[in-house]
């Protein structure tokens, strides 16, 4: 045989090889369109009519007695494969099959001595090429893949190792909106991030908050990170080729993905009094009962960097500051908290105006906590103190009968409380009718409410030390 009819002959060959792989994916992966590739004579009677070859591709078995050239090393191929066929095994037979019919193109190309491939072949190949572009999509996922691309080191000119799969026209018209949008929600999910992080790390983060900064930080980074650096980009891809996403879904995902972020952070935006309460002020309660003073501001402090409104936590601390006799810094969290609606927080605040001698402004702010008893009556131990402070405040005015008659109506609400009251609840407002009665000359009746001043008072609170001592003067013989 001629050099000439032998390298058409060995074209013919790669060219039948080529069809007979490209036929077995065709069927593994079956496609939508019909497939124009010619089955194997085992597979024709299988095949509708309309899916078999217009052309058959004449096989011969090349002398290679009379010839070493490359082109005469090529063999036949082996039509018998195994049912269980991986599709990527398929795909790179596919790929290795059209790498070598174009060997033997580019061999013949680069030989004047050989004879130009007929019209015929270069038909057949272009219909095989054309139902090679059609399969793009069950391709695609794996030439894409750098693995591959690694290994095999593929020529550029070679595009059915770079083809891409098909994306319908809507999405490819979208695609800058859908980008648009994630650049969008992802801005805003920084803007969110920016505004929850410090309330956890401000003054150093605890174990908790740590933790949701760390998860936030994570969350940004894999999300953000992927949309928007090339790094994460390339390993988004693989991510998304690795769990078989259509590469015309991927912007639509990352929108989603970035929608997503921003309800988690707005969600936990929208949860930070909650989380306050729960991980803090709660806590921080337990700590000041147990005199651990020192977590219990910290922790009430934390609560209201979560929460500014949080008017227990600033309550609570303006307890913790007159457990402490600071008072000037007590003084601002009460205010806080009146502004949050805590009836006791206005009682408190005015007891410390009584101290400092502002007897008016404790008097407005004790009727005005009476006036809205009216309205949404406050409970029992409230509604004490303040009758016990608007009685000490009237005394320091000078009205003993005033005085007499909100001290004797805290007293008789004495028996309605519970829990019971604390001893120093009970002698505060004894002490102070001690000193209405002594005031109005009713020395008898004085005498035995300093008796009961003296029995209950507590000389860790100031103005009971120095009421304590004045009861001891009176009950001397």
């Amino acid at each position: 045989m001629s050099q000439s009819n032998m390298s058409t002959t060995t074209l013919e060959q790669a060219i039948e090889q080529y069809a007979t792989v490209l036929q077995r994916l065709v069927q593994k992966t079956k496609p939508a369109t019909p497939s124009a590739v010619s089955p194997t004579k085992s597979e024709d009677a299988e095949q509708p009519a309309d899916t078999k070859l217009h052309f058959n591709v004449e096989a011969k078995t090349p002398n290679t007695g009379n010839s070493s050239d490359v082109v005469s090393s090529i063999t036949p191929v082996n039509i018998t494969v195994a049912e269980n066929q991986s599709i990527p095994a398929l795909v790179l037979e596919v790929l290795t099959k059209r790498d070598r019919v174009q060997a033997v193109l580019e061999i013949i190309k680069n030989s004047p001595e050989l004879a130009p491939p007929s019209g015929e072949s270069l038909e057949k190949l272009s219909h095989l090429d054309e139902t090679l572009r059609k399969q793009a999509g069950a391709i695609a996922p794996f030439t894409q893949s750098a693995d591959w691309r690694a290994s095999f080191s593929p020529k550029e000119t070679y595009w059915w190792w770079f083809l891409k799969a098909p994306t319908t026209p809507w999405s490819d018209r979208l695609d800058w909106l859908w980008s648009a949008v994630s650049v969008t929600l992802l801005t805003v999910s920084l803007g969110l991030m920016g505004d929850i992080a410090p309330r956890f790390i401000t003054g150093g983060p605890d174990s908790f908050g740590a933790f949701t900064v760390s998860a936030q930080s994570i969350l940004t980074l894999l999300v953000a990170g992927g949309a928007l650096t090339k790094a994460g980009q390339e390993a988004l891809k693989s991510f998304l080729k690795a769990i078989n996403i259509p590469e015309k879904y991927w912007h639509e995902l990352g929108a989603f993905g970035s929608l997503l972020l921003v309800c988690i952070f707005f969600s936990l935006r929208q949860s930070l009094p909650q989380i306050g309460t729960t991980f803090y002020t709660n806590p921080g309660i337990e700590s000041r009962r147990d005199g651990d003073w020192s977590s219990a501001e910290e922790q009430f402090k934390r609560a209201i960097q979560l929460n500014a409104d949080d008017a227990q936590a600033h309550f609570q601390l303006g307890l913790l500051y007159e457990d402490l006799q600071l008072i000037d810094q007590a003084r601002p969290q009460y205010q806080l908290a009146i502004q949050g609606g805590i009836p006791a927080a206005t009682n408190n605040l005015a007891r410390l105006n009584i101290m400092k001698k502002e007897y008016i402004a404790a008097v407005s702010l004790l009727l005005k906590a009476l006036d809205t008893d009216k309205k949404q009556p406050l409970d029992a131990k409230t509604k004490y103190a303040v009758l016990k402070n608007l009685g000490w405040a009237r005394l320091k005015q000078g009205n003993h009968p005033d005085a007499e008659a909100k001290l004797l109506e805290a007293i008789n609400l004495k028996s309605h409380i519970k829990p019971k009251l604390e001893n120093y609840e009970i002698a505060a407002p004894h002490c102070i009718l001690a000193q209405v009665m002594e005031a109005q000359k009713e020395k008898k009746a004085a005498l035995t409410e300093w008796k009961t001043c003296n029995q209950y008072a507590n000389i860790t609170i100031p103005e009971q030390d120095e009421w304590a001592a004045i009861a001891q003067k009176r009950l001397i013989p």
